[in-house]
């Protein structure tokens, strides 16, 4: 009898190894949904993204973000945990809004983010073309 539970605890813990190994190989989707987003470093707010409601072609997908001037760009040479959460303050209601009233000062960053979910794959601009040159 005590045998089978120090089996059961075993093969509990192994569970709970490969669970844990699988977490970290699940990739991480980009796409967050439309709300306000806080974007914290070294347990400090560094900036804030907006996310707009898709309008009608909803393969179309933006974020707006603003970083202070406290952000620091993950890198190999700067080794900073970034973490993105659902705002506790105040969520933006529209673009208008949020390039308003958004926190901004000397040393900020403003990035726009637009992605297109397409089904077909891109075909390259034929070489020397004006398009294939920028």
């Amino acid at each position: 009898m005590l045998q089978r539970v120090f089996r059961a605890r075993r093969l509990f813990a192994a569970m709970c190894v490969v669970l844990a190994g699988l977490s970290i190989l699940t990739p991480a989707f980009g796409q967050l949904d439309y709300d306000t987003y806080d974007i914290y470093q070294g347990g400090a707010i560094v900036g804030v993204i907006y996310v707009p409601e898709r309008g009608p072609d909803t393969s179309v997908y933006q974020e707006y973000w603003v970083m202070s001037n406290r952000y620091i760009y993950p890198g190999v040479e700067h080794n900073v945990a970034t973490e993105i959460v659902p705002t506790g303050g105040y969520h933006y209601t529209s673009l208008t809004d949020f390039l308003t009233k958004a926190p901004w000062g000397d040393g900020y960053h403003y990035v726009t983010v637009t992605a297109y979910d397409r089904t077909t794959r891109p075909v390259p601009p034929t070489i020397g073309t004006a398009a294939s040159r920028q």
